[in-house]
């Protein structure tokens, strides 16, 4: 076997300040952070967890076993945005909900989940988005529901130690934005690609416009809140994305509803409690809605089938007047009244 030349690997090391050239090279790196996050923050950019399985499953670890009193909140991205979890607390004599919803996705395995937990004795609010609900592999996100709920099964220690490490530096720097602010987002974004013959690019999806919390609270974008052009550009997003898939029609429907029943069946059976809720949505998107997912075929029948209580807001004269500023999720000050004018309607409905 030929061995290397001893000159190979005893080569020199170059005469240099090392030293001075290992501070002017950090000196360059913090600068350059340093512009990247003042750049992002002068955008609007605040810091804010990432939506994570982990970040689900320490939520989902809140909810007690055999306690009555909890209230768990599913569906998609409407009811994390519209519920203020202070004032639903501060309202509801100390009782702070488990936010399990997940934007973007249906969330009909996670209440399957619930249903199945003989454990669970407690009060679910379910959202009812109707393009994600009745539609339920629509959703660009949708697979992250069986992550999440396969990473509550098979979870590792090391998973939550990750988590732990993250979290004060998402806190600190609004950069670190995974979802809008990562080199691959940043390049789809600007990287669009056009239809062609044989190949279909999907809708992009809503850019950034709300930050996480560490008890999953999410609060829309302050220049989602008042910015047209923003506003415009989202709502251009979600008509093409609400049309993606056909909702269920037919024996499709008929056996969708039939499980949704069975589940609430056995809610019910063991004293837990579910509440359908319906959230405002305006504009063109709420007339799209409408259209395909008409209510007396979806939302009534969803009720009149499984005998489950609902709020629908378009029902309720202080619930009816919101505007949604993108036309699918209430702005920060909207979501803490419209949790208040909630509450006194969920409480009735769930005592009769």
């Amino acid at each position: 076997m030929e061995k290397w030349p001893e000159t190979y690997w005893k080569r020199p090391i170059p005469t240099a300040h090392w030293q001075g050239v290992s501070l002017l090279t950090g000196l360059i790196v913090i600068t350059f952070l340093f512009i990247w996050e003042c750049y992002w923050r002068i955008e609007g950019y605040d810091p804010g967890l990432e939506e994570s399985a982990e970040l689900w499953v320490i939520e989902r670890a809140k909810v007690k076993p055999e306690n009555p009193d909890e209230v768990v909140l599913l569906g998609s991205s409407r009811i994390a945005f519209d519920i203020d979890l202070d004032v639903w607390e501060q309202d509801s004599g100390g009782i702070r909900p488990a936010m399990l919803a997940r934007v973007g996705t249906n969330p009909y395995l996670f209440l399957k989940e619930l249903s199945e937990d003989e454990s669970f004795k407690g009060t679910i609010i379910c959202g009812i988005t109707p393009g994600l609900f009745f539609a339920p592999d629509a959703a660009p996100t949708s697979l992250d529901v069986k992550a999440y709920l396969k990473h509550m099964e098979s979870r590792s220690k090391s998973a939550y130690t990750d988590f732990l490490l993250s979290v004060p530096l998402e806190s600190a720097f609004a950069s670190l934005n995974k979802e809008d602010l990562s080199l691959r987002q940043l390049m789809m974004r600007h990287l669009r690609l056009k239809n062609r013959e044989g190949a279909q690019v999907m809708p992009p999806l809503p850019p950034y416009f709300g930050r996480i919390t560490r008890d999953r609270r999410y609060h829309m974008w302050s220049r989602m809140e008042h910015d047209p052009a923003i506003q415009s550009y989202v709502q251009q997003i979600w008509m093409p994305l609400f049309q993606m898939a056909p909702p269920f029609a037919g024996e499709g429907l008929d056996h969708y509803i039939l499980s949704v029943k069975e589940m609430v069946q056995k809610l019910n059976s063991r004293g837990a409690k579910i509440l359908f809720l319906r959230c405002p949505s305006t504009g063109e998107l709420l007339d799209l809605e409408r259209k395909m997912h008409p209510r007396e075929a979806y939302w009534d029948r969803l009720l009149e089938e499984t005998g489950a209580p609902g709020i629908h807001y378009e029902d309720i004269p202080e619930l009816a007047g919101y505007d949604c500023p993108e036309w699918s999720h209430l702005s920060r000050s909207d979501a803490v009244s419209f949790t208040r004018e909630l509450i006194p309607h969920v409480h009735r409905l769930l005592a009769e």
